[in-house]
């Protein structure tokens, strides 16, 4: 698979829209959260609400929109939402955005590594039973979803949330591994026009090292092209368990992303 600027730029463009599906599910199974959202030169800026997971600018680095022009929009749009304005920036970046970042006094926050699979080629399914998350899993797979969190805290809280907004999602699908009868591991594909969104990937901790996430990544790669896609994308934390589990079924690294946010004066 060639990476070049086409490839990036569809790539971080279904990402932004991905979000706005997430927000907009998010803010109408729980209104209280105030999740909104709008859209910033050719992406998004997103606001879940205090401590969720997405209050970022996404895709956002690929438009015509200068730098400052840019930035100001953006952070008018978090300091309205009460968040420090913060995006999503890839190697791809323009050098006066770069610059102007710099300039502004963001901060790298943290990283994370963006990877594709092209759908041509796939590796053959696991021996482990997948199954659909309908009305008799959605207990199942929200328990190891919210595994590790604490009942009742507001970790689990905010996840159980969003669990329930992604699940509504038009044209998500949750999955779960089964062994024995018993469900062990989850992850969930989002189709966005033609690239297949990867996530939600959680196995239960006495369930690891049997084949759960290889078995349910393969079937998703299977099921996207099946729905018409013809590119697979997830992230995860660089060095983490999920990356290498991307690699080991043939998920090629694009790019290594930084969240950059300005401080709070």
């Amino acid at each position: 698979m060639i990476i070049d600027r086409e490839l990036v730029v569809r790539v971080e463009h279904t990402a932004a829209r991905l979000t706005a599906l997430e927000v907009d599910s998010l803010a109408a199974t729980t209104p209280s959260s105030g999740a909104h959202w709008q859209p910033l030169d050719g992406g998004v800026a997103a606001a879940m609400g205090p401590g969720r997971y997405v209050n970022r600018a996404v895709g956002a680095v690929f438009g015509d929109a200068e730098p400052a022009a840019l930035l100001d929009a953006m952070e008018a749009f978090y300091e309205e939402a009460g968040l420090p304005a913060s995006l999503e920036v890839s190697p791809w970046a323009s050098q006066p955005l770069v610059a102007a970042l710099s300039e502004r006094g963001y901060v790298v926050e943290w990283f994370r590594n963006v990877y594709a699979h092209s759908l041509r080629s796939l590796p053959p399914r696991g021996r482990l039973e997948i199954e659909e998350v309908g009305d008799e899993l959605e207990a199942d797979w929200a328990a190891i979803l919210g595994a590790g969190a604490a009942p009742g805290s507001a970790e689990r809280r905010i996840s159980d949330e969003f669990r329930a907004a992604a699940h509504r999602i038009t044209g998500a699908l949750n999955l779960v591994a089964m062994l024995d009868g018993k469900a062990i591991g989850t992850g969930s594909l989002t189709p966005v026009s033609t690239v297949a969104w990867l996530g939600g990937a959680a196995t239960l901790p006495e369930a690891r090292g049997r084949g759960a996430q290889h078995a349910l990544l393969v079937e998703r790669l299977h099921r996207a092209r099946r729905m018409g896609c013809t590119l697979a994308a997830a992230t995860a934390v660089p060095d983490g368990v999920s990356a290498r589990n991307l690699t080991r079924v043939g998920f090629q690294l694009l790019y290594t992303q930084a969240v950059m946010t300005l401080p709070a004066a």
